[in-house]
């Protein structure tokens, strides 16, 4: 009985301290919904606004801090499609998926990306969506 009362004390620590880690995590993507929080949850992850950190972000697929941008006035487009190309480069599907659907343009570049780099699903999903060569 001590065994499982331990057990269960140790355990109940940890969902605490995941439920306020999650808390924290969600209250930030939550209280994004103006610029300016946005920004400032963007700041709080050490994450410099800028469109180098924005195409660094989506070539990373990390989806967090590119709705953060988004929701902070960045431009899907911003630096000639860049985080578009990243992300196709580097296979992140869900991530070109996304920004397709946020109205990224699907370019030459990110196709190109996709191509020389294996990545099939994402060549196919930019031709459908009307990148040309």
């Amino acid at each position: 009985m001590k065994r499982f009362l331990h057990c269960s004390k140790s355990m109940s620590g940890r969902v605490v301290v995941l439920t306020i880690f999650l808390v924290l995590a969600v209250g930030a993507v939550a209280s994004a919904g103006n610029p300016g929080e946005a920004r400032k949850a963007l700041a709080q992850m050490n994450i410099e606004y800028g469109e180098q950190q924005f195409a660094k972000a989506a070539g990373a697929g990390d989806m967090t801090a590119v709705q953060l941008f988004v929701d902070a006035g960045m431009d899907v487009n911003s630096g000639g499609g860049a985080a578009i190309g990243l992300a196709a480069g580097r296979g992140q599907t869900e991530m070109v998926k996304w920004l397709l659907g946020k109205g990224a343009k699907p370019t030459a570049n990110a196709l190109q990306f996709a191509r020389t780099r294996g990545h099939k699903d994402i060549e196919n999903i930019l031709v459908a969506a009307g990148a040309k060569e």
